[in-house]
């Protein structure tokens, strides 16, 4: 399956208190997994313009008429031929296998359930002929008519952390991660 990865790396970090984008692998690893995945491209959305030479390879700015990550992911679907594969920079527990086996679901698209089967849309797999409904107000309402899909065994690999007490919680599993 071939399609373009876009890493979510615009954010201000504020509640972890460094910048997330560059923690535990950051988004270089992600990259990695996207591409051994079949990601054919993977941009970054990093932010502010001043964010674009923290990353390697193709980045993106957000347009300055975006104020939030889904007008900034609406605008960059407008922007890409082909199904497209989102990954927040926090994911911190992202693996390989995890990716492959949601893809193997997600062909129609889709939207991962975490551990606790809450849906994660911001690891969605949207589809090229995806239509987002005509008045997106966040992530959520963006990928309401994605299916959620349950990856059995890999619902921890589709979390986001927001806080330093969030990776206290999960130090063994981020102690098994490679990067």
């Amino acid at each position: 399956m071939s399609f373009t990865g876009l890493l979510l790396a615009g954010g201000e970090s504020l509640r972890m208190g460094q910048d997330k984008a560059l923690m535990y692998g950051g988004v270089a690893r992600l990259k990695e997994v996207l591409l051994r995945c079949g990601a054919h491209r993977v941009i970054v959305l990093c932010g502010a313009e001043a964010r674009v030479d923290f990353f390697k390879g193709e980045t993106w700015a957000d347009p300055p008429h975006c104020n939030g990550v889904h007008q900034v992911v609406e605008w960059a679907l407008s922007q890409i031929k082909g199904d497209v594969m989102l990954v927040p920079c926090d994911a911190f527990l992202f693996e390989e296998r995890a990716c492959r086996a949601f893809l193997e679901m997600a062909q129609q698209g889709g939207v991962p359930a975490d551990l606790n089967g809450r849906r994660q849309p911001l690891f969605s797999f949207i589809p090229e002929f995806f239509e987002p409904p005509s008045s997106v107000i966040s992530m959520r309402t963006m990928t309401d008519s994605l299916p959620t899909l349950s990856i059995q065994g890999f619902g921890q690999c589709f979390t986001n952390f927001n806080r330093s007490e969030e990776i206290e919680e999960h130090q063994h599993e981020l102690s098994q991660i490679s990067w």
